[in-house]
């Protein structure tokens, strides 16, 4: 996907969360595994509280931030790349964590980038928070995901 403005990538965001939430939640039904499959019921919950609050987030950020145009800012594709298979069916948890936490990495880096590069303050502040929400969620993803390794 290309993003046009603020507006588009935070529409992206939660879309790729909710892409995410759904193939984990079909896997989840599929797999024979009960540690993968307990890892994609969870991680999908996850994903689709990370949709909904990025939804919410776009609701009520800067109108002047979310019109900003971005083609000096993005010019490939949004992450995750489209040549990557992410069904999670019949992946162990191994296998489901590192694929997840490859697309959060991706995520927060491209906000990251977005922060060093925003053209105005108020974009900056944007992205600057769904930086540091995604970040922080991911942190806490890892903390649940190391825990169930344990089992």
């Amino acid at each position: 996907m290309k993003a046009e403005t603020f507006a588009d990538l935070i529409k992206w965001n939660s879309g790729v969360h909710d892409m995410l939430a759904d193939r984990m939640q079909k896997a989840a039904e599929l797999n024979g595994d009960e540690r993968a499959k307990g890892l994609l019921t969870y991680v999908a919950d996850h994903e689709r509280m990370l949709a909904d609050t990025v939804r919410k987030f776009g609701g009520r950020a800067d109108e002047k931030a979310l019109n900003t145009w971005l083609y000096e800012h993005v010019s490939e594709d949004l992450p995750p790349r489209d040549d990557r298979k992410l069904n999670f069916d019949d992946w162990d948890y191994e296998r489901i964590s590192e694929e997840v936490f490859d697309v959060h990495n991706q995520i927060i880096d491209l906000y990251f980038s977005m922060v060093e590069r925003a053209a105005i303050p108020e974009a900056k502040d944007v992205m600057q928070e769904l930086y540091d929400l995604h970040k922080h969620e991911t942190l806490r993803l890892a903390d649940q995901v190391n825990s169930g390794r344990s089992l």
